[in-house]
């Protein structure tokens, strides 16, 4: 099957999508394998606890403004 030509094709390659076909660079080399650095028990748990944390407190402060959001709207139609 032929492939059609469109009239304003001019043949320019805009943007190279040849890496989509899976010819992909090697990563660069300054990338970094976390992997090895907690090796200690105590050291992945304050991660953990300090991930935790902060998951938490965003949560809080979704909480608390929609609470102030619904509470404003109760009592400016009531």
């Amino acid at each position: 099957m032929p492939t059609r030509r469109h009239s304003d094709d001019d043949g320019h390659v805009i943007a190279d999508m040849s890496a989509l076909r899976g010819e992909s660079e090697p990563p660069s080399p300054r990338t970094r394998d976390v992997a090895d650095e907690l090796q200690d028990g105590e050291e992945r748990l304050m991660v953990l606890l300090g991930t935790m944390k902060a998951a938490l407190s965003i949560g809080m402060v979704y909480v608390v403004v929609f609470g102030i959001a619904i509470a404003l709207m109760v009592w400016l139609w009531t």
